[in-house]
């Protein structure tokens, strides 16, 4: 689908409340098998060595270029970073790089990122996500398994992991959709704050082949949430995300200087 018919598809699923699901049509036939010997935290020294050199060589320059050139992104709040070594990071899913502005605000920490399963994609690009710190979801119990081990493994690293609570990408939408339980979840189990990004855009003036407006993109990182050990994990769970919603919330209505009509129970 072109970016345009892309939003003129979300503005209808957003009128019918399908707030969390995919636009464009999911290519399984591109797509790897997650299996449950996907290196989540294990890997090959081979596959070390390979995935090194794609991330330093190919995926950093990558990132820098973009952000400098095309989307132009600001960064706000990399003070809320300060002391923290390890978080769950939250973020509206709004294009397909959006990872990469994320890792380039983050920069000084390394992120690794929560995709759909249909992400581990074939070929050059799918060696490229992965070099640059894929977690690939799964529909499997047993992968599933090793995966919610990586998600500790690399907290305990001192890494953060970034979770789009959103659960699907809509091409620059600039509201706020209602979150899932996912991300908090994980941040209430490992014990680890959730720290909450939302990314606004700025008009370029400028027009794709499709006539879909480009957009200049603000990194706004919010203030660290976390856990109250007096509540219940559930509790937590909903405190967390609620809280990151209503902080997110903030951020739309101020930049846009619109009320959001909608709240996070409109799941």
């Amino acid at each position: 689908m072109t970016n345009k018919e892309q939003i003129d598809k979300y503005e209808i699923m957003e009128k019918e409340g399908r707030f969390n699901e995919h636009i464009n049509p999911i290519d399984w036939d591109n797509a790897l098998e997650v299996k449950k010997d996907f290196p989540y935290y294990k890997k090959s020294i081979k596959q070390s060595i390979k995935d090194f050199f794609l991330n330093n060589f190919k995926v950093k320059p990558f990132t820098k270029i973009i952000n400098k050139l095309e989307y132009k992104t600001i960064v706000l709040g990399r003070e809320n970073l300060k002391g923290i070594k390890r978080a769950i990071i939250t973020s509206n899913h709004v294009f397909i790089y959006d990872c990469l502005v994320n890792k380039y605000a983050l920069r000084g920490h390394k992120v690794m990122v929560v995709g759909a399963e249909f992400n581990n994609q074939k070929g050059k690009f799918g060696d490229l996500m992965r070099a640059g710190g894929l977690l690939p979801l799964s529909s499997k119990y047993s992968v599933m398994k090793e995966f919610n081990k990586g998600i500790k493994y690399h907290l305990n690293k001192n890494h953060y992991v970034l979770i789009y609570p959103e659960q699907s990408m809509w091409y620059n939408y600039e509201k706020l959709r209602p979150f899932k339980d996912g991300a908090f979840h994980y941040a209430v189990m490992n014990n680890v704050p959730v720290i909450p990004i939302y990314i606004t855009f700025r008009p370029t003036g400028k027009y794709d082949d499709s006539g879909a407006e480009k957009k200049y993109v603000t990194v706004n990182i919010l203030k660290p949430i976390y856990k109250n050990d007096a509540l219940s994990d559930k509790e937590n769970i909903k405190m967390m995300k609620d809280k990151n919603f209503n902080a997110c919330k903030e951020v739309y209505e101020k930049t846009y200087n619109k009320p959001l009509k909608y709240t996070n129970d409109n799941n």
